[in-house]
């Protein structure tokens, strides 16, 4: 089904999420940045290793998730943080798989979840 999209098509989907999205290679560079943005990303990331994106403090559970990602261990890492201008933001990220499970890489995925109240009950 997905052959039949233009690829620009796919991409302007993309950028209409409301979420930031950033996918990183099987290589662990950083290939690809939607336009919805939470995190100032430069044009210059493209192509760096994920982790030099990071503080050096962070390396470690990085290095961790990207090994269990690689493992097929786990395929989702999620935690939550609070900018300094109040946002409440929940960052995701996944491992991407081919139809035979072989790793393609992953994607972060960040979404300001300060107006998610959790609905009432019924």
């Amino acid at each position: 089904m997905l052959e039949s999209l233009p690829l620009s098509t796919i991409a302007a989907m993309l950028d209409t999420l409301p979420v930031d999205l950033t996918f990183m290679d099987e290589k662990d560079r950083i290939v690809w940045f939607s336009g919805h943005r939470i995190f100032n990303r430069p044009a210059e990331i493209i192509g760096r290793d994920v982790r030099l994106c990071h503080k050096e403090s962070s390396r470690p559970a990085i290095d961790k998730m990207i090994a269990d990602f690689k493992s097929g261990a786990s395929d989702l890492v999620e935690h939550f943080t609070d900018k300094s201008d109040g946002r409440k933001i929940r960052i995701r990220y996944m491992a991407v798989r081919d139809a035979l499970g072989d790793y393609l890489g992953m994607v972060e995925m960040a979404d300001d979840i300060t107006s998610v109240r959790p609905s009432e009950p019924v």
